[in-house]
């Protein structure tokens, strides 16, 4: 037993591994081009070289994404067949590091031994980790927003190696999405209530992601850029309001299979207005037993704070009228995250109620990890995961071949056969 506390840590990272893995043992061996991995941005690194790999814009997104472009260069130093591989571990390592940030770092939100357990599993297990974000260069940005959301509360220990990377780490995060952007004023007012040298570091370099991105988001909105789109964005309307509410606010906790159970088999459930008055009236309930914890805790008021403007961004950016798959993420992680909070510093009635809402989203979460999901595709190898190596052996005896790759039809690769300082031979 003393071993185990001993090394709890270890251990725990070991079990995080076997988990990730048993999700997708085909990917993890072989590797892919998930959609724009591929058709974007590794297509454009590999025929234009490392400059415009580094420092290409999707205006599909009409964002900067840093990690994307890192991949994405760092993949044309293989050999063409292991590219995929590249992609995948590039993506992976996004999502590692969050785990053993949790597991490892120093935090004044997840401190002791269940903190972390609970912490870590929170943000595999749970419905919330769609099979959207999976291993997935493009869409790392997500664990790099939760990691931004977690050095918030970070505690300051100069002798851990955590707390002295997570600078960098913001950089980064900042300079592959707007998420983590919308943090920067809370990273300087801690600064300006606590001024040190490592919340200044983290406020500049947060702050210089941000400004970055914010410049490029109005360049792009004013010289009409954001028609080169893959859907209409930035409009707001009912329909987006109650699948936000499916998606973040109910799914987050019972899943899909349970949610949508509930909801056609009880007639009046599916009038959306009566449904989102229920759980307005519930909300409010839960939102008045935790009210004294509110007005007493400030991390709990930070992470209300942080959920509701991911909330208003997310309803806001997300495309057509569906707030769901990587758009739900951080506001679902964030909800969950809020309850944990309440579990942590409640007794009784509400810390028993947080608890069921808690363990409700990791048995779902478990449920739908693997072949329960809606998207199944997008974890294991169906009916849409082409041979790479025998596309590539088509691709050189044809230049103009379209190689396949995941979400074909959808999607497929285009390359030029250009050599580069920055391209091994094939």
């Amino acid at each position: 037993m003393s071993f185990l506390n001993k090394n709890y840590k270890y251990i725990l990272i070991l079990i995080v591994l076997l988990i990730c893995f048993y999700r997708s043992p085909y990917i993890f061996l072989n590797g892919r081009f998930l959609a724009e991995d591929g058709s974007v941005w590794f297509s454009n690194a590999y025929s234009y070289g490392f400059l415009k790999g580094i420092t290409q814009i999707y205006f599909g997104t009409q964002y900067f994404n840093l990690w994307a472009n890192i991949t994405s260069v760092i993949a044309i130093l293989f050999p063409l067949k292991f590219a995929p591989l590249v992609t995948v571990y590039m993506a992976f390592l996004a999502q590692l590091y969050l785990y053993v940030f949790i597991i490892f770092g120093e935090s004044n939100f997840l401190t002791n031994k269940l903190d972390k357990i609970i912490g870590v599993f929170i943000v595999i297990i749970t419905p919330a980790m769609v099979p959207q974000v999976w291993l997935a260069s493009n869409v790392s940005q997500v664990y790099f927003s939760i990691t931004t959301i977690l050095i918030y509360f970070q505690r300051e220990n100069i002798k851990n190696f955590y707390y002295k990377f997570s600078p960098y780490l913001l950089l980064v995060s900042s300079l592959s999405s707007i998420i983590p952007c919308l943090l920067s004023p809370f990273f300087v007012l801690k600064y300006l209530k606590q001024k040190s040298k490592f919340n200044l570091i983290n406020a500049l370099l947060i702050s210089i992601g941000t400004f970055f991105q914010f410049i490029l988001f109005f360049y792009i909105k004013l010289s009409g850029l954001e028609a080169l789109s893959d859907g209409p964005r930035y409009i707001v309307n009912f329909e987006k309001i109650f699948n936000f509410t499916y998606n973040v606010v109910v799914k987050s906790f019972l899943g899909r299979d349970l949610t949508q159970n509930i909801y056609f088999n009880f007639d009046y459930l599916q009038n959306n207005l009566i449904l989102i008055a229920l759980l307005i009236i519930l909300a409010i309930i839960f939102l008045k037993a935790s009210l004294v914890h509110i007005k007493k805790d400030k991390i709990l008021k930070t992470l209300i704070f942080f959920f509701l403007l991911q909330s208003i961004l997310v309803i806001y950016a997300a495309k057509f009228d569906q707030v769901q798959g990587r758009y739900a993420v951080i506001p679902s992680i964030l909800l969950i995250f809020c309850v944990y909070r309440i579990f942590q510093i409640s007794e009784r009635n509400l810390r028993y109620f947080c608890s069921i809402l808690i363990t409700m989203s990791f048995l779902t979460g478990l449920y739908e990890y693997k072949t329960n999901t809606k998207y199944p595709e997008l974890l294991m190898c169906m009916t849409h995961c082409p041979n790479w190596k025998s596309e590539i052996k088509q691709w050189e005896q044809d230049e103009n071949y379209k190689l396949k790759i995941w979400q074909y039809p959808q999607k497929t690769m285009s390359l030029k056969k250009k050599q580069n300082n920055f391209q091994t031979a094939k």
